[in-house]
């Protein structure tokens, strides 16, 4: 899967308040304050920013309001993921996930069923999974148990260090070790997305981002950019150019 995968660190209670409180209640948006890094403040005053980004943000859940899926990962997910960009410090990586692992008693003890998440009206009779569906879905939520208990994991057993340094390689691995300690430090879960950011396939091209893209992880971009210019190197290398 060659997309963009996203690690947002959110709690349930997170979730009611940046999405589902606002799903239910547009006038909800107004009590909440969104997160603005200084680097964003350069050129315009923080007003306009925040004018901005609400508008954005708004926009989006009333997307959301619109839409009649029958699959919560590609809807209500995938949507929390984008709502918690926002409000909240995010990472991504290209093309790896923790869904693709295949290892199923790794899903069983570090993921959480979406049932015992969200308020059950969000999920009845529609279709959920603990991995990701495809371009534009929410996957795996760990829980803040789970990450401490992942962290740990990987520190002290070598089956599961390998696990995840076979699925993240190179430097993708240090990118989710700072998603999942950002996230333990701050008690909140771990939430994986796909296509929140939309990624170019230039060098040094900027992102697209349907949240707040500088509220992406700086590291994240940085491996990725990395990554993107050696793999251009051995392109020009094999062809002469």
């Amino acid at each position: 899967m060659d997309l963009s995968v996203s690690y947002h660190p959110i709690t349930k209670e997170q979730m009611k308040e940046w999405y589902f409180d606002t799903f239910e209640d547009i006038g909800h948006a107004d009590t909440l304050q969104l997160r603005i890094p200084e680097e964003q403040l350069k050129n315009h005053t923080r007003e306009e920013v925040e004018t901005y980004y609400k508008d954005k943000y708004l926009t989006l859940i009333k997307r959301s309001r619109e839409l009649d899926y029958d699959n919560f990962n590609k809807w209500h997910a995938y949507f929390i993921a984008l709502s918690q960009g926002f409000f909240e410090q995010f990472y991504f990586v290209q093309g790896c996930s923790f869904s693709a692992i295949i290892d199923e008693t790794f899903h069983h003890l570090y993921t959480t069923a979406w049932e015992d998440v969200v308020p059950l009206e969000y999920t009845e009779g529609l279709f959920t999974s603990k991995k990701l569906d495809g371009a534009f879905s929410g996957g795996a939520y760990m829980s803040p148990e789970q990450v401490k208990k992942l962290l740990h994991a990987y520190e002290n057993d070598s089956y599961i260090k390998e696990l995840l340094e076979g699925q993240f390689e190179g430097r993708k691995i240090e990118v989710i070790l700072a998603a999942l300690k950002y996230a333990s430090q701050n008690d909140q879960g771990l939430l994986e997305a796909t296509k929140v950011i939309s990624q170019s396939d230039q060098i040094f091209e900027e992102a697209s981002c349907f949240s707040n893209l500088f509220n992406c992880d700086v590291m994240s971009a940085a491996v990725y950019t990395t990554e993107l210019a050696a793999h251009y190197d051995e392109i020009y290398k094999g062809t002469g150019e």
